[in-house]
């Protein structure tokens, strides 16, 4: 296999490992904003069985997708550090060596991350598939938590970010979180949208959208910092490839930001008047946009690095 190879299957297993990522963190952060304390004083999850069965399918999935992605990433980079074929990717000796590495710490918390919430998920299934408004297990949400936070912490000792300071590597596993809550919520949200009324959608997107206040200035803050932590200076944003590809990134949030602010000041109150289907259309376009901006990501942090970082 050449670099390219090796780059382009790293790239994918990185984009896999994203994606599930993102989906467990904002499946879990919608599960939050649609459960209510009942009168005996539990945590009741308030959606259908019909928006209940498919998301916790996907979750499950998404966990066990993100462990082999993670698992298959860890072997492309031995296999490209041993240039020996694919054959180089089982070789013990490497693999030892290798799981030494910032790149092994890394793997490690993620797949423990993965591990965990998958097990819970896969222990506690049958509760949140059951019976009309079943109650979220504190058991669950602690470990869902815990797995979290060790996959975002598994974010910040990876590639060109492992060379900076500890700020900055508090601030990637804060922004992973983060983004993961926003863009993660979204394929959950266009599910409640097709298969809740009015009634239940409109209050649960209400607090989605007063969260995601808070949520776009965590962004803000935590990815300014980040910026002046890569980039030399404010004009290698246009002038060097990684800042011209992070602009890109930057333009696609904005974008997003858009959509979300049209879904929260005008298609989320019309939501009576005019149904679901034009808030529908705007999440997956939200989703579409995501989805690009998952690929970028995977880009910046596999094939192009920041002048001052390479790793």
């Amino acid at each position: 296999m050449g670099d390219w190879s090796w780059e382009l299957a790293i790239l994918l297993s990185k984009f896999v490992a994203y994606i599930s990522f993102v989906s467990l963190t904002g499946g879990f952060f919608v599960l939050l904003l649609g459960s209510r304390r009942n009168p005996q004083g539990l945590v009741a999850i308030e959606w259908s069985a019909k928006a209940r069965i498919p998301l916790v399918r996907g979750l499950l999935a998404a966990s066990g997708f993100g462990k082999l992605a993670i698992i298959l990433f860890f072997l492309l980079q031995v296999g490209q550090v041993n240039q020996n074929g694919l054959a180089g990717m089982v070789d013990g000796f490497m693999i030892g060596l290798l799981a030494q590495t910032p790149i092994g710490s890394g793997v490690g918390l993620r797949l423990a991350g993965f591990v965990l919430i998958g097990l819970f998920l896969f222990i506690y299934r049958g509760k949140l598939t059951g019976a009309s408004s079943p109650t979220l297990p504190t058991t669950l949400v602690l470990m869902w938590c815990l797995g979290l936070m060790l996959c975002g912490v598994g974010f910040s000792v990876l590639g060109h970010v492992a060379n900076l300071d500890l700020l900055a590597k508090l601030l990637i596993a804060v922004h992973v979180l983060l983004v993961g809550m926003w863009i993660g919520a979204l394929y959950p949200l266009l599910l409640l949208c097709r298969t809740e009324p009015a009634s239940a959608i409109a209050p649960l997107m209400k607090r989605f959208g007063d969260y995601g206040w808070g949520i776009t200035l965590g962004l803000v803050v935590a990815g300014g910092y980040l910026l002046t932590a890569l980039l030399g200076s404010v004009a290698e944003l246009y002038t060097s490839p990684y800042g011209r590809l992070l602009s890109l990134k930057i333009v696609l949030v904005l974008c997003l930001l858009a959509l979300a602010a049209l879904n929260k000041f005008r298609l989320v109150p019309a939501l009576y008047r005019a149904g679901s289907q034009p808030l529908r259309r705007s999440i997956k376009g939200e989703i579409c946009l995501a989805l690009v901006i998952l690929v970028v990501t995977a880009v910046l942090s596999t094939v192009i690095g920041p002048a001052d970082h390479i790793a």
